[in-house]
């Protein structure tokens, strides 16, 4: 492999990596709305820095079990 297709690889290895966190992050968004209408700014902003894919799956299953968005909100803490 070429040093080319080595910068390449990565390069489209990043991009994956980003394009699964955006998706994780839109599924969390997704799932509040559906769930509780409207979510409020500080929370999207909260769920839009998670970067790391364990804790936003971790999240869906949040959504699932919370009864209220402050009960949600409060595992964002």
């Amino acid at each position: 492999m070429t040093i080319f297709e080595e910068i390449e690889a990565k390069g489209i290895e990043k991009g994956i990596e980003k394009g699964e966190l955006r998706l994780g992050r839109d599924v969390v968004l997704l799932a509040l709305r559906k769930k509780f209408a409207r979510v409020p700014k500080r929370i999207e902003s909260v769920i839009r820095r998670v970067s790391d894919p364990i804790i936003l799956e971790s999240l869906v299953g949040e959504v699932i079990v919370s009864e209220t968005l402050d009960e949600f909100a409060a595992v964002l803490k």
